[in-house]
């Protein structure tokens, strides 16, 4: 069994492993363009400050680790083309042109950047950030810049601000609505732009509508405003990579990601995908959806590789989006669907708000009709962590909020843990 996986993030690196674990005979090999080993995406904006540093690496997807279970990476190696019917992966090495055989071949092409379509976005320092090695280049381009516009207010878009203002730039952020839009319940926005320290400019309630410069980029428009700038970074998401998927003829869907079943195969035999290239099956609904998150691309992976060295279990939890980063001293976590994206999928829901002073800590919790928590959002000062697997738990196992209630008064908590450890206390 000869299975190859294109691509070497968290989706084609977790691919790799599972059909190792499943089938120690199969040869498995990565292919990937980069040049350097898989990395943590959240945390990836500190090689904006350090653009050498090598402490972003992921211990058991390393070039080592994966070594040793006989698992082949083939950095700096483009894909040229994949011969469907003799079951070739046509390379471009650095040094001569190679290819390979294949009985499954496993796609995970990751996303391209999202830029709005806007006037002025080809200019020099207009910036977009794909891989680790786009980061690093960036680092060095900023070196000697004051002044820095993000665009975009997800998770990426924070962490970037919150490191050019780390790195003492004069820091700005566009906002086209409010922070975290489709992740979050717009009260939770509100809290989390309350805790963005001051140094940060927001600029919100505006898209972009140009950038402005003849060469270099000088400033950017936002409604009426302009702002001058040395340099505008667009975090503004992605959208599925999927040009060797249609070179191949797999299906496509309405959503412009790779149609996958539940083991991630797609239109074509012994063919799988997974991450940020595909479309994948809502479990609630039934409905697509896109997932560019690494939690689900691990995921992903797992159940590809699996399914392509013929295991036959299919993981539940495939579609579950976790996401969680530590930003501006607070812990911000959005677990499942909140209710924009059960919106979107046809799902009517209610929101339940919780407090805990306290713990500096506020929750959201999004309900289906039944009282079944499909997601939740926290945003805590440190307890953010431990609630989100207490939500994750829930909204795994389909329970009713009302069976099991969250975010205990600590003197509840308390006797809890004294009761697990000692008895009932009378």
């Amino acid at each position: 069994m000869k299975v190859v996986v294109i691509g070497y993030g968290p989706g084609g690196a977790a691919a790799a492993l599972a059909a190792r674990m499943f089938d120690s005979k199969a040869e498995v090999k990565i292919v990937t363009e980069e040049n350097r080993e898989a990395h943590r995406k959240p945390g990836a904006s500190l090689a904006l400050e350090f653009p050498d540093t090598d402490h972003l690496g992921i211990a058991d997807w390393s070039l080592k680790a994966l070594s040793k279970k006989r698992i082949d990476v083939l950095l700096d190696t483009r894909v040229t083309k994949v011969d469907v019917s003799s079951r070739k992966v046509l390379l471009d090495t650095p040094k001569k042109r190679d290819d390979l055989d294949y009985d499954k071949l496993i796609l995970a092409t990751g996303g391209v950047p999202s830029v709005p379509d806007i006037p002025g976005t080809d200019l020099a320092g207009v910036h977009t950030i794909q891989d680790m090695g786009d980061t690093s280049e960036i680092g060095k381009k900023l070196k000697g810049k004051e002044r820095v516009v993000v665009v975009g207010a997800g998770f990426s878009g924070l962490e970037t601000a919150e490191r050019l203002l780390r790195m003492g730039k004069d820091t700005h952020m566009v906002v086209r609505s409010r922070f975290m839009r489709r992740q979050m319940e717009e009260p939770m926005s509100s809290e989390l732009r309350s805790r963005i320290p001051k140094g940060i400019a927001i600029h919100d309630g505006f898209s972009p509508e140009c950038v402005e410069g003849e060469e270099h980029v000088t400033a950017i428009k936002v409604g009426d405003e302009v702002i001058a700038t040395d340099a505008v970074l667009f975090m503004t998401g992605v959208k599925p990579n999927t040009k060797l998927a249609e070179a191949i003829g797999l299906r496509i869907g309405d959503l412009g990601g790779i149609v996958v079943d539940k083991t991630m195969k797609t239109s074509l035999d012994d063919i799988y995908a997974v991450g940020d290239c595909v479309e994948m099956i809502d479990p609630v609904s039934g409905k697509p959806i896109l997932l560019p998150i690494g939690s689900v691309a691990a995921r992903a992976g797992r159940q590809a590789g699996v399914a392509a060295v013929g295991g036959k279990k299919v993981y539940e939890d495939t579609t579950l989006r976790l996401q969680y980063d530590r930003l501006f001293d607070t812990d911000i976590v959005c677990v499942g669907h909140s209710s924009t994206t059960a919106k979107n999928v046809g799902i009517k829901t209610s929101v339940q708000y919780l407090e805990d002073p306290t713990e500096f800590t506020k929750a959201a919790l999004v309900l289906d009709g039944k009282g079944i928590l499909l997601g939740g959002q926290v945003i805590s000062s440190r307890m953010g962590a431990r609630l989100a697997y207490e939500i994750l738990e829930r909204v795994q196992s389909r329970a009713k909020l009302k069976d099991q209630p969250l975010l205990k008064p600590r003197h509840e908590r308390l006797k809890e843990q004294l009761e697990n450890t000692l008895g009932p206390i009378r």
